[in-house]
């Protein structure tokens, strides 16, 4: 039976009120559960945190006046208390308090999330959907890749783009990407993410999010929760291989470096080397990340983390073209429109530095930075037609050949405070604060001197197209060149008021004040042109208004609205310029549930968001965008995540989707990016004893309705896939797990919105076998 993490120890606290002493500590949760909220000073507090399993909470004493500090004991359901202390003061109180509450190693949900409020906030306390990936669910579904977490996670739509990158949707729109709270532009471009190895879980907030993130997107936002490191040492390492010659081996270490354990590091690193079930392709990828944690003081702790990872691909695949019908390629789904001499590179590298700072009582000040740097360098030719659906065959000309290189940097800061204050008698909690992030693309084309054409060629064998010769393109900055510098920032103020009006009603009121500029120039030929500046907004407000009512200790209502401006980094009109902001509103609703002591928890949400200006990719010119008319997205979503009996844990979501969309120049825009139903299900059991004790089974099923692509004729039909698990613990340290992708062999596409590529056919049946070790 997998136990619930331990959090045991002391903790030291100073004194001040209690509500204000426990709200800021790490099982603040779960003791608001068990302790009421009164005025008398606590100082030296022994703080216990007990498995969630027990049986039943512990008898809470209160004393009879906050002037008079009693002595409590108790015994059954009743509680004991005396005048005397046995303390220097009879202003403090020293005690110890057990409080329940649940970690999140060995689990499906998470009792807090910091995606909303940048301080831990219990699931059912937001007004917003929101999900998490656990190390646990990471581990029994073999999740690598950011890819691979989305894929799982409820009404999300992936979209991939490349052998190296995804794109992911929420609600029909694009996500954005933060990292431990911070916002990073990074994560709005098509850039190779960081493998899943360097994270401790994945947040995701879906709807609106840019009170705290600015330019949110409308989808929501990806908080991508970083491993920090332990007091204990720990050591886990895990060796992989699987289908189509995949190899894999990582490993995770955290160790104190002083006797005070003052002085924490944790390092994370990676090495694969796979093929992929089209042909050709091939990639190796090595990643490596380390943090280092320091308590300068007991109130003052610096962290630093430096990841940088390699990602080679050969042959890099981009999807396949149509057909000259424009209907979907139904032959074989090995065909790779790529060479074998082809590659796209990546070298990605990400800095974070922080300092947090304990103030009075629970409030604390934060200052974080983030430095993120990748370069690339891509060389591929793409057919010049589409598939004649009859032979198979498509021409390839070097006038198709793409060839480009440049670099992507961002910069983000976030200076914020938070903390509860006591008015009129109650608690409430406020966050106010600051951040910025810049971004800059780079990107220089070749340009291309060659004409040698390709007639008939089949797509099952694409390798007959040739390198052309180096003389045949170059970088150099003359009258055939061409590049592009795309530049961009924005900062802003934003706050967070969350007021307790009653025992079970609270409101939240939010805003934010944004500044956003865009400038774009052309790089080549030489000379570089003068900015053009191609987005200028100044004050833009960002509002926020929420309210939870807690129906039952278990049970919340939630209403919220929330505003969207989103404008549209690093993308540009087929005739040069930027596009116009993105901008809208939505409005949510529903009901959070959370049992077992947190270990369950249940949703329903009702939604409606209203937009225009929403980017798409342009179908006549696959590298630009254009942008749509009014969108009307409504919608209903469900989902039940955790353990519902010993030793069963589930995650299970529905989503449905109704889009409307207006004067837009992409036919059916709204089932480009997500389809009206999505069903997406994991279950996991453990037998707990027996002859079978530590075998452990996982079985999924993801089923979606028809998805239509750019045009009237691409359509894939409604599927379901199937994927399993089955684990056995060999002993204490040793664990070998086999994971099945796709068991029925359903042949399907994961995408289809482009004319000459962007058509993404699933990989077939696949197996992967691990050994996990862990000491």
């Amino acid at each position: 039976m997998r136990e619930p993490a331990l959090c045991a120890g002391y903790i030291n606290l100073p004194c001040q009120p209690l509500c204000m002493t426990l709200s800021g500590q790490i099982c603040m949760s779960r003791i608001f559960r068990i302790l009421p909220c009164f005025g008398v000073m606590v100082g030296g507090l022994s703080l216990i945190c007990a498995p969630a399993s027990a049986a039943s909470l512990p008898t809470v004493c209160k004393p009879t006046s906050a002037n008079a500090p009693k002595k409590c004991s108790a015994s059954g359901s009743s509680c004991a208390c005396s005048s005397s202390v046995n303390h220097a003061s009879a202003e403090t109180i020293h005690q110890n308090i057990t409080v329940y509450g649940s970690g999140t190693r060995h689990s499906y949900t998470a009792p807090t999330i910091e995606a909303w409020g940048k301080t831990p906030v219990a699931l059912k306390d937001i007004p917003q959907s929101v999900s998490v990936i656990t190390q646990q669910r990471m581990e029994d579904s073999n999740m690598l890749t950011m890819t691979d977490a989305m894929r799982q996670i409820n009404g999300i739509r992936v979209m991939p783009a490349s052998t190296a990158n995804s794109n992911f949707y929420s609600r029909g729109y694009q996500l954005t990407t933060s990292v431990d709270g911070t916002p990073n532009a990074s994560g709005t471009l098509n850039n190779a993410s960081f493998d899943l190895s360097m994270y401790d879980r994945i947040e995701v907030l879906r709807g609106s999010s840019g009170l705290l993130q600015g330019a949110g997107g409308a989808g929501g936002v990806v908080n991508e929760v970083t491993k920090k490191p332990g007091q204990d040492f720990a050591l886990t390492g895990a060796a992989s291989v699987g289908s189509f010659n995949n190899y894999r081996a990582d490993v995770d270490m955290t160790v104190a470096l002083n006797k005070s354990k003052t002085l924490r590091f944790r390092t994370a690193d990676l090495f694969e080397d796979n093929n992929y079930f089209y042909k050709y392709a091939h990639t190796r990828k090595w990643q490596t990340y380390g943090v280092l944690e320091w308590d300068i003081t007991p109130r003052t702790t610096f962290m630093v983390s430096h990841a940088a990872q390699q990602q080679d691909n050969q042959a890099p695949y981009y999807g396949l073209p149509l057909t000259t019908a424009n209907t979907l390629w139904s032959g074989s789904r090995s065909a790779n429109p790529s060479q074998r001499w082809g590659y796209s590179n990546y070298m990605t590298q990400q800095t974070i530095a922080s300092l947090n700072q304990k103030l009075w009582g629970d409030w604390s000040a934060t200052a974080r930075g983030t430095f993120y740097d990748q370069s690339y360098n891509t060389l591929y030719n793409e057919p010049w037609n589409q598939i004649d659906p009859t032979t198979g065959t498509l021409q390839y000309r070097d006038q198709g050949i793409s060839a480009f290189k440049g670099t992507n940097a961002s910069r983000s800061a976030d200076i914020y405070a938070q903390g509860s204050f006591h008015f009129l008698n109650r608690m409430h909690h406020a966050l106010f604060g600051f951040n910025y992030n810049s971004y800059e693309q780079v990107t220089q084309y070749a340009n291309n001197n060659c004409n040698a054409i390709y007639n008939d060629v089949s797509i099952n064998n694409t390798d007959v197209v040739k390198k052309p010769a180096a003389s045949c393109f170059n970088y150099a900055t003359n009258a055939n060149g061409w590049g592009t510098d795309d530049y961009a920032y924005q900062w802003g103020f934003y706050g967070q008021l969350r007021f307790e009006l009653t025992k079970k009603l609270s409101l939240i009121l939010g805003g934010r004040a944004s500044r956003y500029y865009e400038k774009l120039r052309d790089i080549a030929p030489a000379p570089a042109t003068q900015w053009q500046t191609t987005s200028n907004i100044h004050g833009e407000l960002t509002p926020y208004l929420g309210s939870v009512y807690q129906i039952t200790p278990h049970i919340s209502w939630y209403a919220s609205y929330s505003s969207i401006f989103t404008p549209s980094v690093g993308k540009e009109t087929y005739r040069g310029g930027g596009l116009t902001p993105q901008r809208g509103n939505q409005i949510e609703t529903g009901f959070k549930a959370e049992y077992f002591h947190g270990r369950l928890n249940v949703s329903s949400a009702l939604f409606r968001m209203e937009s225009v200006n929403q980017p798409v990719q342009d179908p006549l010119h696959s590298q630009f965008y254009v942008t749509t008319g009014p969108i009307r997205r409504q919608g209903w979503e469900m989902q039940i995540d955790g353990q519902i009996l010993p030793n069963l844990d589930v995650s299970i979501g529905y989503t449905y989707l109704d889009t409307k969309v207006s004067n837009s120049r992409v036919s059916d825009f709204g089932g480009v990016y997500s389809p009206h139903h999505m069903f997406k299900s994991w279950v996991h059991y453990t037998v707990p004893d027996g002859r079978l004790k530590d075998l452990n089974i996982g079985v999924g099923i993801d089923a979606n309705s028809n998805l239509r692509g750019s045009y009237a004729t691409t359509v894939q039909g409604g599927y379901m896939t199937m994927d399993g698990m089955i684990g056995y613990k060999i002993n204490r340290n040793l664990r070998l797990q086999l994971n099945a992708y796709n068991l029925t062999n359903r042949h399907y596409y994961e995408r289809a919105s482009g004319i000459w590529q962007f058509n993404f056919p699933a990989a077939p049946r696949n197996f992967m076998a691990t050994l996990r070790a862990t000491y």
